[in-house]
């Protein structure tokens, strides 16, 4: 029986040119059940090519990265190609048409003496990587949905002192839709808040953490970032210290009446009445309550991104300096448009806002979460006060 014969265009993104089936001709949704490649995830691309060579950079070292979700090889192939620093890539997947077209690109690109590829389950070929000796310095999970299943063979397969980059796109319920399903998938319950994506993040942190953990490790992260339809984080695996896996673990209680909320180590779970208002807060975790950012990597990606001509350059500029500027903000951040319509207040500027909390001795941040937000240390009544002062003002 004749092989059928697939219409293929030559598209290009970052350094690296790539052969797909052609969505002119076959559609978007035929395209991509041969294989998947999405152009909407070329900005996260591009914040993983500087992530990664930020930590080859300030580690010094080279890298072994392990991408076992490649479908059309994209993400493999551009960290080959443009993270300097970078020594060898494993990209694999289940789908035998995927491999195809991912041994075709690497040809393609000439990167078949550094770029190996793998027809393989993801979580079997991260498996046979988990001796020791033959563990990555860098594993890459960037499934469609939830990270869950591959988690620990992610953990098992990267080496102590590795980094591991992982992306969730089921934003319902890691945003409180369905909070049964964040519990069942990620160990957390989720809630639906103006700053559900930092949660979100918190939920993902949070399952690293308590899957390193049963390997008497722990997490560090370095970076993470909110954009569109899911959320990416990027970990250093670490060795467990005394303490500090349960330090950085518990939960966030959120008032909807009044809308204060603050973070409960676990041996605070039993305060669950608002202290402001008085009523029952709602639960949300458990989940990663430490820092999120690393400033020296974060303030190092960005030296990076001047240096490279990337697809989204100019978007990355702006989120890694939102991202810079928020590094050692507070934890969780106000929706400046909620909070004015909530209390009837006449909204302002949100750098105006900033200045004004920092004038009055608050620790005050923008955040890329969103743009309307502010990280802010004090009570929700001083943040009022001073909206309404500004409002005066203005």
């Amino acid at each position: 029986m004749p092989t059928p014969k697939i219409p293929l265009r030559l598209h290009r993104e970052g350094m690296v040119k790539l052969v797909l089936p052609d969505r002119e001709v076959l559609g978007d949704e035929v395209a991509r059940k041969i294989v998947f490649y999405n152009d909407v995830m070329v900005f996260s691309r591009d914040f993983s090519i500087c992530a990664l060579e930020a930590f080859s950079k300030l580690k010094s070292q080279r890298l072994r990265i392990a991408e076992p979700l490649t479908a059309s090889g994209i993400r493999g192939l551009r960290y080959a190609k443009e993270v300097e620093g970078s020594d060898e890539v494993l990209i694999c997947d289940v789908n035998p048409i995927a491999i195809s077209f991912a041994e075709l690109n690497t040809l393609l690109n000439g990167l078949n003496n550094k770029v190996v590829v793998q027809l393989g389950d993801a979580n079997k070929v991260l498996s046979s990587h988990s001796s020791k000796d033959l563990r990555f310095s860098v594993t890459d999970i960037d499934p469609f949905g939830s990270p869950a299943p591959y988690v620990d063979s992610a953990i098992r397969a990267t080496r102590i002192g590795g980094l591991i980059a992982v992306t969730a796109t089921d934003m319902p319920p890691l945003c409180g839709v369905y909070p049964e399903v964040a519990l069942r998938k990620y160990g957390g319950l989720s809630i639906r808040t103006e700053y559900c994506h930092e949660v979100a993040v918190r939920l993902v942190l949070g399952l690293l953490c308590r899957e390193a953990g049963k390997y008497d490790l722990t997490i560090k992260p370095l970076t993470c970032h909110s954009t569109m339809h899911y959320v990416r984080v990027f970990v250093e695996l670490d060795k467990h210290y005394r303490g500090l896996h349960t330090e950085h673990m518990g939960f966030i209680a959120h008032c909807f009446q009044c809308l204060h909320r603050e973070l409960l180590a676990f041996k605070d779970l039993r305060r669950t009445t608002c202290p402001i208002c008085g009523k029952s807060m709602s639960i949300a975790g458990p989940l990663w309550i430490g820092p999120l950012f690393n400033k020296e990597f974060c303030a190092e990606m960005l030296k990076i991104l001047y240096r490279k001509n990337l697809p989204t350059k100019r978007q990355l500029a702006k989120t890694l300096s939102l991202i810079l500027e928020e590094c050692e903000g507070p934890p969780t951040y106000f929706t400046i448009d909620v909070i004015s319509s909530r209390f009837k207040l006449k909204q302002p500027k949100v750098r105006l806002l900033v200045d004004e909390l920092s004038a009055r001795g608050f620790e005050a941040t923008v955040t890329h979460f969103n743009p309307k937000a502010v990280r802010f240390n004090g009570r929700l009544e001083e943040l009022c006060k001073t909206i309404q002062t500004i409002s005066q003002s203005t």
